[in-house]
């Protein structure tokens, strides 16, 4: 099963201020997040796992995949009654992707020594370049995607698209070898390390956008959330 090591991550101090924050940033917490970003990227490790499969039928809440690099092992996904993303889908990429655990623990490690800000900040980091890394696992989709003239779905995400709840990731992550990369799911269908994502895109020629976008406007937080992608209006 493919897994993509060394993934750069490239961030800016600015990055992992908060929306609300942003554009007046005062030079304190501009040289503490400097500060955070430095450490992090001493932490960081991120790793993909993933793999591609056949969307065979899309028959109402349920998407039914095979793979034919498993001797045609078949699975089903119920992704709920957002599933018709997935209508146009002929192809699917599933991946995992974490940046490990030691960025987390030295969050607990700044938490418990009550430096509140230095921990905020750092995890703030940790969040950031997990989806930095996630770009990756996009650009495969879509250059996939473009060799055969044909446009993908948004990301999808068990927890994150509406219908789609925290305990589909069970039947999502089956499909990888998480072991791979270090990565685990607990009895509470969470990944850990806690700086891990799972996610499904959809390759087909019924789709009209060649990028990879959110899903974010489906989400009941898309008015308050800070990481909100601006591709999600």
């Amino acid at each position: 099963m493919p897994v993509l090591k060394d993934i750069p991550i490239t961030l800016t101090a600015e990055e992992i201020v908060p929306h609300r924050q942003r554009g007046q940033i005062r030079p304190w917490l501009l040289k503490s997040a400097e500060e955070a970003l430095a450490l992090a990227q001493d932490l960081w490790q991120p790793k993909i796992v993933y793999n591609w499969f056949d969307v065979r039928t899309v028959e109402g809440q349920r998407v039914h995949l095979s793979s034919p690099a498993q001797a045609g092992r078949q699975a089903t996904l119920h992704v709920g009654p957002k599933a018709d993303l997935l209508a146009p889908a002929k192809q699917a990429l599933v991946g995992v992707i974490t940046i490990g655990p030691l960025l987390e623990k030295r969050v607990h490690e700044l938490q418990t020594s009550g430096e509140s800000l230095q921990s905020y900040l750092l995890d703030s980091a940790g969040v950031v370049a997990l989806g930095a890394a996630g770009e990756t696992l996009r650009c495969l989709a879509e250059d996939a995607a473009a060799e055969e003239d044909w446009g993908v779905s948004p990301s999808l995400s068990p927890g994150s698209l509406v219908g789609w709840p925290l305990k589909g990731q069970r039947e999502l992550c089956s499909l990888l070898d998480l072991d791979q990369i270090g990565v685990q799911l607990s009895s509470h269908n969470v990944l850990e390390p806690h700086k891990s994502a799972s996610g499904l895109v959809g390759l087909g020629p019924g789709y009209q956008s060649n990028k990879v976008g959110s899903v974010c406007k489906y989400c009941a937080l898309k008015d308050t959330c800070w990481r909100r992608r601006e591709d999600a209006a």
